[in-house]
């Protein structure tokens, strides 16, 4: 028994089950009060005096529950070609959560120095600290290895429309370092309280009422209005990602969604929008199925209407492929009139990184080439409005969503979430694209093969959505942009000389400190 009652009390056990608890605070629960607990009892652990080796541990063992609980979903993929990939459930359970976990290791080391170096005693002061690393890991996990800045603490706000709104300053990752400082703010009632930590409380609190008046005046502006009448609709097939590909149903998804799209009149569409690769075909030239699309297209008196859809884009050499690109397609009563590649492909799902190294490993989705790379965001226009095409996780890294020397009205994200099933990543996915609505200030129609499709308009509220697997259409208006963001125009730039300033500050204290120490 006094076995059992040790292991429950290791510190690295504790680390991991922070790490799971935190997971609650996400979507689809988005229970705030869990970020409180989980984050006390991090910092708890980190206060101890521990070796290098030991706070690194302790920063890996969080990480690791914080992932184990946060991308568990990953795996569910692998079981839609169990015969070829089932193999892989294991490794993809743990390994992944493994190799994420080394970005908090290095944070819990990183903060663990600091506290040393500047020879902080006061919580405020180690407070500070750790959102700071937090911060600079998060950015970093954002980018390095191609990047996965998935479940950024940031988006624990996403309960609360107001309190999201900060994210048009300081984006998702403005949202995190304010995240762990506002939860680290219980801890002051159960210790020693210094001045400095009295004031730091007050400031605290008061930015969070700060933070949620701010939200709450943002989003009651009333200049959004509907922009010029242009109607969307947006359509979910609910086609299961085992019948996608399948060649006896590919063409009856396709007469589906085309027989969806038609449900109801469509001479006040605009566009019509349809989710990645919801056409089952290679289109290019095929100007048999570029006519059966054309079907779908909006039937206006001008002849303006639009379908938006995702499909592959193939390029051949000598009669065989040397390229395929996962793309979207701008469809007219002409044709086609543009197109977009993806451009941030997924490791392992559409391509596999070191494939010469790694011969026995297959990327997950269908075909035997990975997909090529594209050139990068993107802006396309057409007779009614211009947009960004986003397809399945590019939305997900809030520094790739547009070209900032052609801004768009529409933000557009084509995804399909019917890998994951009923799991927590569909909805994860979804408060993600949210995020960029606010970030940018521009409206997002996401739209998902089997779910979550949406409309939200520039402040990330929901006007519309279709629930997981179901099928539907709605019909929304195109609500006007606001003004470039301040997040849009400098990203992760101002918080960066946050952080600066701050160890700036503590170095100096520092120096203060030991020369009144010497004298």
């Amino acid at each position: 028994m006094k076995k059992i009652m040790r292991f429950f009390n290791n510190k690295f056990f504790l680390a991991i089950c922070a790490g799971v608890l935190i997971n609650l605070a996400f979507a689809p629960l988005n229970f705030f009060p869990a970020v409180f607990i989980s984050l006390s009892l991090f910092y708890f652990l980190l206060e101890k005096k521990h070796s290098n080796k030991t706070v690194f541990f302790i920063g890996w063992c969080y990480g690791f529950g914080y992932f184990l609980a946060g991308v568990y979903w990953i795996s569910i993929a692998l079981l839609v070609d169990a015969q070829s990939f089932a193999w892989l459930i294991p490794f993809a359970l743990t390994l992944i959560p493994a190799a994420l976990a080394l970005y908090f290791a290095m944070m819990a080391l990183s903060y663990n120095f600091l506290v040393k170096k500047f020879s902080l005693s006061k919580n405020y002061e180690k407070f500070l600290i750790l959102a700071s690393c937090w911060l600079i890991f998060e950015i970093l996990r954002s980018f390095l290895f191609t990047g996965f800045p998935w479940n950024l603490l940031g988006y624990v706000w996403m309960f609360n429309d107001s309190l999201t709104q900060a994210a048009s300053l300081f984006g998702a990752w403005g949202l995190s370092f304010f995240a762990v400082l506002i939860s680290l703010l219980p801890i002051l009632f159960f210790c020693e309280r210094s001045k400095g930590d009295k004031i730091f409380f007050v400031v605290m609190v008061a930015l969070l009422i700060m933070s949620f008046v701010y939200g709450n005046w943002r989003i009651k502006d009333e200049k959004i209005l509907s922009d010029k009448n242009i109607k969307l609709r947006l359509v979910q097939g609910n086609i299961k990602q085992e019948m996608k590909w399948n060649q006896n149903q590919k063409y009856l998804n396709l007469i589906k969604q085309i027989n969806l799209t038609n449900q109801k009149e469509t001479s006040d569409i605009a566009a019509v929008i349809w989710s990645e690769t919801s056409v089952p075909y290679a289109i290019d030239e095929n100007s048999e199925l570029i006519q059966k699309l054309q079907l779908a297209v909006p039937k206006q008196k001008d002849g303006k209407g639009i379908l938006i859809t995702g499909a592959l884009r193939l390029k051949y050499v000598n009669d065989e492929i040397s390229n395929v690109w996962n793309s979207v397609f701008l469809i007219g009563n002409q044709g086609i009139i543009a197109s977009y590649d993806k451009h941030h492909l997924v490791p392992f799902g559409e391509y596999v990184p070191l494939q010469k190294y790694l011969p026995f490993i297959n990327k997950i989705t269908d075909g035997a080439i990975g997909f090529s790379q594209g050139l990068g965001p993107q802006t396309i226009h057409s007779d009614s409005f211009s947009f960004s095409p986003l397809l399945c996780y590019e939305v997900i890294f809030s520094d790739e969503i547009i070209n900032q020397q052609d801004r768009p009205d529409l933000l557009v994200n084509l995804t399909n979430d019917s890998w994951f099933g009923n799991s927590s990543g569909p909805y994860q996915h979804f408060d993600m694209a949210r995020m960029r609505a606010v970030e940018y200030g521009i409206p997002l129609a996401r739209v998902a093969s089997t779910g979550i499709t949406a409309f939200f308009d520039p402040f990330g509220r929901v006007v519309n959505q279709i629930n997981l697997n179901q099928e539907g259409i709605i019909d929304v208006e195109l609500v006007k942009k606001l003004e470039p963001t301040i997040y849009s125009r400098y990203y992760c730039a101002t918080l960066l000389l946050l952080v600066s300033l701050l160890v700036t500050f503590l170095y100096h204290k520092k120096n203060v400190i030991r020369q009144n120490y010497t004298s």
